[in-house]
C-alpha cells in the first residue's frame, strides 16, 4: 500500500457506499439526509470549493429544491462542523462556498484513488503482484453505490463516474489474475459480474477466456452467443472486434490462448549509489540567549522521540512574522542533531523575503545537493530529475532537514526524504493545511515572564532591577513579540546611557513606535509589510478597512458592515487574515489586531491619507 494510506487518523469519512463518519472508532450520527448529502458532495470533491448552488444541486433533484434550500445547506455545514471533531478545520468556508480538507487516511475515496495510482505505477515497473495487491485493496473499500445512487445531479454524476472507475479496476484486476492462471477460481465471480453488467464486452470476454482455459470450450462459445443476441435485441449492434476475434480463436482452439508462462523480470543494472558527503552540518548558529518556549520545545521533542512512522517525521511551526519561528526550529534541531549523523541541512526558501522570489522545489533540491557535495556536472538537467536525484541521495540516510521561510506546499512536498529515519522541520507564516502527516505548532507571542527574562538576559540584572516598571511597559509596547523585543533591547544595550524609561517614552508615541523598532535591515514594520503584500488586492483592502474599526475586538457582523458584503464572505476574509497571522483570535467569533499590527495598519492609513 502507498505510504500515505497507512498513516493513522482518528477521523474517517466513507462515501463509497452509505455515508459514514467515524472518529476514534466511534460512529458519528450525521442526523439528516441534507447533512449526509452535503458531506458526501464535499468529500467527493475534497480540496475543491463547492458553491452553495452546487451543494443545493447535490442535495435535491433538479427543480425540486425548496425555497429554503440555501439556508438548509448553510445550516447543514454548520451542524457538521459541530458534530465532527475539529470540524472547522475539516470543512472550510471559502469566498464562494465551502471546501473539505481531507487527508488520504481520512477518506476512503482518496485512499481508493491513491491505491489505483499505485497500481498504475507498479504496472509501469512490471510489478504485477504489487499492482494486483493495490487493486484488491482499492476494491475492498467499496460497500455499495455512493448514496445508493440517490441525491442531486452532482452526486449522481460523480457516483456514476466512480462506479465506472471501480468496474475498470475490476477488469484490470481480473486480467492480472487470468495472467497468473486463476481461471477456474474466476468463473463464478465473472458470472456474477456479467449478470450485473450484461452489456460490458470486456467482462464477457474475460469469462469466455476463463471458461476456455478451464477446458470448457462449449460454454465459452455459448457466452458469445448470449452476448451477441443481447446486443442485437437491446442495441441493434454486433459484438465488437475484440470479442469477435476472441470467439474465432476459441472456435479454432488457438493454443496461444493458453495461460502464459510467467516470465522472469528483465535484468537491470543497479544504479550506483550517489556519491555524497556525509556528516554535513549547515544549520545556522543557535541563539546563545534563547529564552522561553519551554512548552513548544517539549512538544516538539516528544514528537521527535515518538515511535517512527513509515514516512519522514515532519514538524512545522507557523506564526506571525517576528514570533521567533526560526529560532525555535534551530534550537530544536540542535537538541536532537546527534540522532541524524548523515546530514543536518538548513535552507531558507525565501517565501517571505523582501525583493526576492520564493525558491522553487527544483532550485531547492539543487542547493541541497550542493551542500551534500554533489558536483555540478553530476546534477540532472531536468528539474523533475533533480528532485528525484535528491530523494535518491537521502533515501537511505538519516537526515535532519530544516526548511525555513516556506510560502506554499509546492516548495516542500517534493523535498521530503522518502524514509522514516529523517526529520523535517518547517517554518512558515501560514499553515500549509494540505501537508499530510505534518504536526503543526502555532507560535504566538511570548509570556510576560519569558519577555522579562529576555530583558534581564540582554541588559543585565542590575539594569532591569533598577527599572522594573519600565521593563514591564517596554514588554507591553513590544507586544511580547520576540523580534520587537530583541530590537528594542539591542538599542538599549548599545546605548548604556539611555534609561529603559526613556525608550518607553519614545515608543509611547504610536506614530513613531515602528520607527523605534527598526534596526539595519530588519524591523517589525518590514516584517509585517511582507505579510501584508503577500495578500491579494481584495484582502489588502479589507485589512485596511479593519484599521478603521474603533474597538479592539471585531465580530463578523461588524466586519461585514465595514466590507459591505455578506457575513459569510466577511467571515472568509477574516479567516484569510487570521491564517496570514495579521489578525488574532482569542475567543471564537471575535478577531483582534496584535498591538504592533494595529500600529502598522494605522500607519498605512495615515500614509494613504497623505498620498491623497
Amino acid at each position: 500500500m502507498p505510504t500515505d494510506t497507512s498513516r493513522e487518523s482518528p477521523l474517517r469519512i466513507n462515501i463509497l457506499g452509505p455515508v459514514e463518519c467515524w472518529y476514534d472508532g466511534n460512529r458519528i450520527r450525521l442526523g439528516g439526509l441534507v447533512q449526509e448529502r452535503v458531506l458526501a458532495a464535499l468529500a467527493l470533491e475534497a480540496g475543491q470549493v463547492l458553491t452553495v448552488t452546487q451543494l443545493v444541486d447535490a442535495v435535491w433533484e433538479e427543480h425540486t429544491s425548496p425555497a429554503t434550500a440555501t439556508h438548509q445547506v448553510r445550516k447543514a455545514v454548520a451542524r457538521l462542523r459541530q458534530l465532527i471533531p475539529h470540524g472547522p478545520d475539516i470543512l472550510l468556508t471559502e469566498t464562494s462556498g465551502y471546501r473539505a480538507v481531507l487527508t488520504t487516511a481520512q477518506s476512503d475515496l482518496r485512499q481508493f484513488t491513491t491505491l489505483l495510482s499505485g497500481a498504475r505505477t507498479a504496472l509501469t515497473e512490471h510489478d504485477e503482484d504489487t499492482a494486483a495487491d493495490h487493486l484488491h485493496q482499492a476494491l475492498a473499500l467499496w460497500r455499495g453505490e455512493v448514496l445508493a445512487g440517490e441525491g442531486g445531479q452532482l452526486i449522481r454524476g460523480a457516483g456514476a463516474a466512480l462506479l465506472e472507475r471501480r468496474t475498470a479496476a475490476l477488469e484490470q484486476l481480473t486480467n492480472l489474475r487470468l495472467a497468473r492462471g486463476e481461471n477456474t477460481e474466476l468463473i463464478g465471480e465473472l458470472r456474477a459480474l456479467v449478470a450485473a453488467h450484461p452489456l460490458r464486452e470486456r467482462l464477457r470476454g474475460q469469462l469466455m477466456l476463463a471458461l476456455f482455459r478451464s477446458g470448457r470450450q462449449a460454454e465459452a462459445l455459448e457466452e458469445f452467443a448470449r452476448v451477441r443476441s443481447l446486443l442485437a435485441d437491446e442495441l441493434g449492434i454486433d459484438p465488437g472486434t475484440d470479442l469477435t476475434q476472441l470467439h474465432e480463436r476459441i472456435l479454432r482452439n488457438d493454443p496461444d490462448l493458453a495461460t502464459p508462462e510467467p516470465t522472469p523480470p528483465p535484468a537491470t543494472t543497479p544504479r550506483p549509489e550517489p556519491e555524497v558527503t556525509t556528516g554535513v552540518r549547515s544549520l545556522p548558529n543557535d541563539l546563545p540567549d534563547f529564552i522561553g518556549r519551554k512548552h513548544e520545545l517539549d512538544d516538539l521533542r516528544a514528537r521527535i522521540a515518538a515511535p517512527p512512522t513509515r514516512g519522514p517525521r515532519v514538524l512545522a511551526i507557523d506564526g506571525m512574522g517576528g514570533a521567533g519561528k526560526t529560532s525555535l526550529a534551530v534550537r530544536t534541531a540542535y537538541t536532537v542533531s546527534d540522532h541524524y549523523p548523515d546530514a543536518q541541512l538548513y535552507l531558507d526558501l525565501r517565501g517571505f523575503t523582501p525583493a526576492e522570489q520564493p525558491m522553487s522545489a527544483p532550485a531547492a533540491a539543487e542547493a541541497l545537493l550542493r551542500m551534500l557535495g554533489v558536483p555540478t556536472g553530476n546534477l540532472p538537467d531536468e528539474p523533475a530529475a533533480r528532485i528525484e536525484f535528491w530523494r535518491t541521495c537521502v533515501a537511505e540516510r538519516s537526515v535532519l532537514l530544516l526548511l525555513d521561510n516556506v510560502s506554499d506546499l509546492a516548495q516542500v512536498r517534493p523535498l521530503l526524504p522518502p524514509n522514516a529515519r529523517s526529520l523535517v522541520l518547517i517554518t512558515s507564516r501560514t499553515r500549509l493545511i494540505d501537508l499530510d502527516g505534518a504536526h503543526w505548532i502555532s507560535l504566538g507571542t511570548m509570556s510576560s515572564e519569558d519577555s522579562t527574562a529576555m530583558a534581564t538576559t540582554v541588559l543585565s540584572d542590575r539594569r532591569t532591577a533598577a527599572e522594573p516598571e519600565a521593563v514591564a511597559d517596554l514588554v507591553e509596547l513590544c507586544g511580547h513579540l520576540p523580534l520587537a523585543l530583541r530590537i528594542a533591547l539591542s538599542r538599549l544595550a548599545n546605548r548604556p546611557r539611555w534609561s529603559i524609561a526613556y525608550l518607553v517614552d519614545r515608543m509611547s508615541d504610536e506614530s513613531r513606535r515602528l520607527d523605534e523598532l527598526r534596526s539595519d535591515e530588519r524591523g517589525v514594520e518590514l516584517t509585517l509589510k511582507i505579510s501584508y503584500e503577500g495578500l491579494d488586492a481584495r484582502h489588502r483592502a479589507s485589512f485596511r478597512l479593519l484599521g478603521l474599526h474603533p474597538g479592539r475586538d471585531i465580530d463578523v457582523s461588524s466586519a461585514a458592515a465595514l466590507f459591505g458584503c455578506s457575513e459569510s464572505v466577511a467571515e472568509t476574509t477574516l479567516e484569510v487574515l487570521l491564517d496570514a497571522h495579521l489578525l488574532q483570535q482569542h475567543e471564537f467569533g471575535y478577531y483582534t489586531f496584535h498591538d504592533l499590527v494595529r500600529s502598522f495598519v494605522r500607519q498605512i492609513l495615515k500614509n494613504s491619507d497623505h498620498a491623497d
